[in-house]
């Protein structure tokens, strides 16, 4: 997958996302280091993003993003963790996969209960939207992945909604709430859009293929 810059070279996001992952092998090798397993490390991870959710429902955003910023990097370290220690199961990575999807609804659902919420009655109807977007991306590839189709293709995976939406909660805890707000939109178009790439694509690649 690649974006197209201002120059009008292209940037390839996939390497980007390894070199992302690379600065985190030291982190891995740590835990590796003291015994800790992909499961604690996954579980950690979603208790952590759980206190960033409270933070960011109490408005508390910069606070809010420090922990969700923590969260998500062991988030990132679990995979690699596990083949490492040669623990790659599929039990591992439903688990990993329920850990993410519970803590995207722990981050959307205290921006609308939370203080944000309160100041932008829209978000009643953003934050559905985002977090609908947001799982039919997932959904759609998890769907696909079952029925033995390739589907990670889009310009909004997770990756990208995770930095956008913590680039909108700094912003929003810097100078205004009203961020959140232009956020949210464009987090929402954005999911709705890979999700409609997705969904071509598996229409594309599994037409004419029979389920038996």
């Amino acid at each position: 997958m690649y974006c197209r810059t201002d120059s009008r070279r292209f940037v390839n996001l996939e390497n980007i996302r390894n070199a992302g992952r690379k600065l985190l092998f030291p982190l891995v090798r740590l835990f590796l280091a003291i015994g800790m397993g992909p499961f604690l490390v996954t579980t950690m991870g979603l208790l952590v993003t759980a206190v960033a959710a409270w933070f960011i429902w109490d408005g508390k955003f910069i606070v809010g993003v420090v922990f969700f910023i923590v969260g998500s990097i062991l988030d990132a370290v679990d995979g690699e963790l596990a083949r490492r220690k040669n623990v790659v199961s599929k039990a591992g990575a439903v688990f990993d996969s329920c850990c993410d999807r519970i803590g995207e609804v722990l981050i959307f659902g205290a921006l609308l209960a939370g203080k944000a919420g309160d100041a932008h009655h829209i978000l009643v109807y953003l934050v559905p939207a985002a977090i609908g977007g947001s799982f039919m991306v997932s959904y759609i590839r998890a769907r696909a992945e079952g029925l033995n189709l390739s589907c990670s293709v889009g310009v909004f995976t997770r990756t990208e909604r995770l930095v956008l939406l913590m680039a909108g909660l700094v912003t929003a805890g810097l100078w205004d709430t009203q961020a959140l707000v232009i956020t949210l939109i464009v987090l929402s178009a954005g999911s709705w859009f890979t999700a409609g790439q997705r969904f071509v694509k598996v229409l594309r690649d599994g037409r004419g293929i029979s389920l038996d």
